[in-house]
């Protein structure tokens, strides 16, 4: 596998989603440039990462509609470079994504919180057991405690869309509290029983679609629910 690894690097340099510069999926410079945008988040179980305004808005809005579904790594590495998102993960034992329905993933050709969510939990979770290696070696640093990574696992098989609605960004607020209701469901509730469960979503207005959906992980039996979103629009 890591030959084949090697191969697609050679043949597929990684470059930043942002400027194309080769050499990692986000450049220190394009990093910089959204780091403006960073909200600085004080609750124990919503992290919010960006402002859904300028550069921001404008890549998720690429990554959604126009066919630049290669974002995903660009974003999930942004999120890993946040000492303080690395710090709030680490309480959850798996995550998900708010689903699509089968229409839209068909139309759409992929799901934009699902890619984002299982890069984040591969790349948590890669840099859990090194750093547990490390650490079984007395080698790791205890000032870097926030790059450590999380045992935090991905699973796409928990939240269903079982209604395909028009997108929410279409609809007023009230609309979008009423609209959610019923829409979602979760299977294999064996899964997040007694978990700690994070629900990964692009963007965040209203809260209508997540707390939706943490009521459904709840009434399910998770233990906890918290939310995660890229962006978060202060809409009006």
């Amino acid at each position: 596998m890591k030959i084949i690894s090697d191969m697609l690097n050679l043949l597929f340099p990684m470059q930043c989603g942002i400027c194309g510069k080769l050499g990692d999926s986000i450049c220190n410079k394009c990093y910089d440039n959204l780091k403006k945008y960073e909200i600085k988040n004080q609750h124990e179980d919503v992290f919010f990462m960006y402002k859904y305004e300028g550069l921001v808005r404008k890549l998720i809005i690429d990554y959604k509609f126009n066919d630049k579904a290669y974002l995903y790594k660009t974003f999930s590495k942004c999120l890993l470079k946040n000492k303080n998102f690395c710090q709030f993960i680490k309480k959850y034992d798996i995550m998900v994504s708010v689903p699509l329905h089968r229409r839209r993933f068909l139309e759409r050709g992929y799901n934009q919180s699902e890619l984002i969510a299982k890069e984040l939990a591969k790349d948590l979770t890669r840099k859990f057991t090194e750093n547990n290696k490390q650490n079984s070696s007395n080698k790791l640093d205890n000032n870097m405690v926030e790059d450590a990574g999380s045992n935090i696992s991905y699973n796409k098989d928990v939240l269903i869309k079982i209604k395909n609605t028009k997108p929410q960004s279409t609809k007023s607020e009230e609309e979008r509290i009423k609209d959610v209701k019923g829409i979602y469901e979760v299977k294999n509730s064996q899964i997040i029983k007694n978990k700690k469960v994070l629900i990964f979503d692009d963007i965040h207005t209203t809260g209508s679609t997540v707390n939706e959906c943490k009521k459904k992980l709840l009434q399910a039996g998770a233990k906890e629910v918290g939310i995660l979103a890229l962006a978060k629009d202060y809409i009006d």
